[in-house]
């Protein structure tokens, strides 16, 4: 009777160490990027769709017409948002198009993009497949922002461009997680002197105002 109430204690912990590494290995998103606020369960939704709205309208979005070399692929399910930098000191969503097209590409790989006066430039489309992060097109949003940020530092009027189009990214798709380039991919971009820590507080603090 001892024995098997030993034995029985044995795995009893046994299965409680599996179960807990099992929430680790699930809840690991959680951990790293901080506690997940999903806004559709704790927010009104149509008033969350309206403030989201108000949101864009605010933002001033610039929308261009690009000519496509080819017919794009409408699949992309963001849960994430890519930043980038451009790494030219200069450079319009124009030029980016058309040095993407060169490239092979269908065009501008980004879905958004922000110059040095904080202005807003749309990419592709939201819901289509992008060219900016190799294994993530269908998967993220991808957001570039104009200058080298391995030498020059972002201006204050892309960072709050930056933060308030982040801020209405995340809501509409329920995102949490914001990396930069190089967390997904070997590469520097956005460079070093990117904030993306005080820029993901932000956009956070931000988030938050819109909780119940």
């Amino acid at each position: 009777m001892f024995i098997i109430l030993k034995i029985n204690r044995k795995y009893l912990l046994l299965s409680v160490v599996i179960i807990i590494i099992l929430l680790v290995v699930i809840l690991r998103d959680y951990i790293r990027e901080g506690l997940r606020i999903d806004y559709k369960r704790y927010y009104n939704v149509k008033v969350l769709n309206e403030d989201i709205e108000e949101l864009k309208k605010k933002l001033s979005i610039i929308d261009l017409n690009y000519d496509w070399n080819e017919n794009l692929t409408f699949n992309n399910n963001p849960n994430k948002i890519i930043y980038h930098h451009c790494a030219r000191s200069y450079w319009s969503p124009e030029d980016i198009n058309e040095y993407h097209k060169a490239k092979g590409w269908k065009g501008i790989g980004y879905n958004f993009y922000i110059r040095k006066d904080g202005d807003i430039y749309s990419g592709r489309p939201e819901n289509s497949e992008g060219a900016h992060t190799k294994g993530e097109n269908s998967k993220s949003i991808g957001i570039c922002l104009e200058g080298n940020f391995e030498e020059d530092k972002l201006t204050k009027e892309q960072i709050e461009s930056l933060i308030n189009l982040s801020i209405y990214i995340s809501l509409k798709y329920d995102i949490y997680k914001i990396v930069g380039h190089k967390d997904v991919y070997e590469t520097l971009c956005p460079g070093k002197n990117f904030p993306l820590k005080d820029i993901k507080t932000q956009v956070i603090k931000g988030m938050k105002n819109y909780k119940k």
